[in-house]
């Protein structure tokens, strides 16, 4: 038995479908970085970061495997806070505000989360459109063990290589 929808049944769904899918540049890759031996998150070069810097709400890392749980935690929005601006030249180091940082450990992955919004979007009449920066990374420590060097990673192949705990 075949099930047929008749063509006006399927020109309604399809607005309904596109309609569930993320807009363009809507989740991006973030930057990592290393400042005075601490990783440093940011956003990339792009013509949007350049002329409207996203306004920052959130930055999280967790540890690959272990759930969601993060190792350090910042959220910039609620009373006693502003959104910051972060433009491409800039960053927001590991352990500066928020919860409490764990410390990194070599050989560990962990994945970075910007959350945020590109304000005064023209596009989108004016409102901030809903943005989202992502990477892996993992730390290496130089020989004294006091600084550590940030690798940026491919997230996919990241995560299909971390065993689930």
């Amino acid at each position: 038995m075949k099930l047929q929808l008749p063509v006006a049944q399927l020109a309604l769904l399809l607005p309904m479908m596109a309609s569930c899918s993320s807009p363009s540049g809507r989740y991006q890759e973030a930057t990592v970085q290393e400042r005075d031996g601490v990783p440093c998150f940011g956003v990339p070069e792009t013509h949007e970061t350049r002329s409207r810097p996203p306004l920052v709400t959130s930055v999280s890392v967790t540890e690959l495997g272990k759930g969601n749980s993060p190792v350090w935690e910042r959220i910039f929005i609620g009373p006693d806070s502003t959104e910051p601006a972060l433009s491409p030249e800039q960053c927001i180091l590991y352990g500066e505000g928020g919860t409490a940082a764990l410390s990194l450990q070599s050989g560990v992955r962990y994945q970075v989360v910007i959350s945020g919004g590109t304000p005064d979007m023209p596009a989108n009449e004016g409102r901030a459109q809903k943005r989202v920066f992502g990477t892996c990374f993992h730390v290496v420590e130089d020989a004294s063990k006091h600084l550590i060097r940030p690798v940026q990673e491919d997230c996919a192949t990241t995560l299909s290589s971390v065993p689930q705990r």
